[in-house]
This record gives structure tokens, C-alpha cells and sequence, in this order.
């Protein structure tokens, strides 16, 4: 029996199945809703930044609104906003450390690498913390980095020497996540602004 058939005949369900002529990524109909993929780096990069910090608020959205989805959506969730703060770290790394003196840094994952970096071009700038929110948002990175230490805990379940990736927590509040990375990419962006004023001056 064709596995097509045999799924349908177990789920009761019709499932759209490949055929010839499946091209994922072929634009056949113009009149079809398309994307365009920016073709210069530095708007991907702060395409890629904003969109996976996007991608993770509308999947919490789409598991508060069914919860059974949940289970599923955790880890991309996790996974997304984790990549969107390493992507935030290395923006203000490799676009305004050149300006004093901070070589660029591609190779790592590690927060416990970007973090301090990060450091380092705000104090380039002599930038002042009255609020804090330094201390706060290094909190919350090394809480990241303690969770999923280098961008593998919520993407595999094994490490690629097949040994199990422990898992530091076992419950998440979805809602509380999204609230409070919300502050923390707020701190992102006024950074952002904050170092391109004192750039462009």
C-alpha cells in the first residue's frame, strides 16, 4: 500500500502529498503574494535581528491563543528569541565597535563571549547605566546562556555526539517570557538609537 494511502486510511484525513513539478522556492504566478529577500547584508541583518524576535512574539500569540499548541511552539519560541539576542549583541559588536576600536566578532555563540564584548563598545562610547538596565539585561542574557549555553538546547535533542542535551528548565511561563524580552529588545533598540546619534554627530 502507498504510504500516502496508509497515512489516510490511519489519520482520516486527505494529505497533500509532493508531485512533480513541486519547486518550494519557483515563482510561477506573479499574482500569488510574494517576498522580497534583501540583497544587501547589513538589511538582513537587521531584518534577520527584528524578524526572529517577531517570529517568537507571534508563535507565544499563536500558543496563548491554543494551548495545546504549546508543547510544540516552546522550543521554536526559545530558540528564536535566543537567536534574536545574539543577533542584537552582534548588530552593536560588529556596527559600532569599529568606531572605538573593537574588532568585529562572527565566530561565537556563547553569550558568556558576546556579553562582555557588547561591554566594551558601550564603554568605548562612555556610555552611562543610571537606570541599570545594563545589570538587568546581563541578567537575562546570562539566564539564556545558562539555559541553552550555545544555541543547541532548544533546536536538537542530542548533541551532535548523540548524547542528550539536558534541559535546565522544565516549565516556562510564555506570557512572562514575551513580556520581558519585550524590555530587553526596548533596551536593544535604544541602544541602537543612542549609538547612532552619538555616531552621526
Amino acid at each position: 500500500m502507498a504510504k500516502r494511502l496508509r497515512f489516510e486510511e490511519l489519520f482520516g484525513t486527505g494529505f497533500r502529498w509532493p508531485h512533480d513539478g513541486d519547486d518550494p522556492f519557483d515563482l510561477p504566478d506573479e499574482d500569488q503574494q510574494q517576498v522580497a529577500v534583501a540583497a544587501d547584508d547589513f538589511s538582513r541583518f537587521f531584518l534577520m535581528r527584528d524578524g526572529y524576535r517577531k517570529s517568537a512574539d507571534a508563535l507565544v500569540q499563536r500558543a496563548v491563543y491554543d494551548f495545546r499548541e504549546a508543547d510544540y511552539l516552546v522550543f521554536p519560541i526559545v530558540f528564536l528569541y535566543r537567536h534574536a539576542l545574539e543577533l542584537n549583541l552582534k548588530y552593536i559588536i560588529n556596527h559600532y565597535g569599529p568606531h572605538v576600536g573593537i574588532d568585529p566578532i562572527w565566530n561565537a555563540h556563547e553569550f558568556d563571549r558576546l556579553w562582555p564584548k557588547f561591554l566594551e563598545v558601550l564603554d568605548g562610547f562612555g556610555t552611562q547605566d543610571p537606570d541599570q538596565a545594563d545589570r538587568i539585561v546581563g541578567g537575562i542574557i546570562a539566564e539564556f546562556g545558562n539555559l541553552d549555553p550555545r544555541s543547541f538546547s532548544f533546536r536538537y535533542p542530542r548533541d551532535n555526539q548523540g548524547n542528550p542535551v539536558p534541559l535546565a528548565k522544565d516549565r516556562l511561563d510564555l506570557i512572562r517570557l514575551r513580556d520581558v524580552m519585550d524590555g530587553v529588545f526596548g533596551y536593544f533598540s535604544g541602544t541602537d538609537g543612542y549609538l547612532s546619534d552619538l555616531v552621526n554627530v
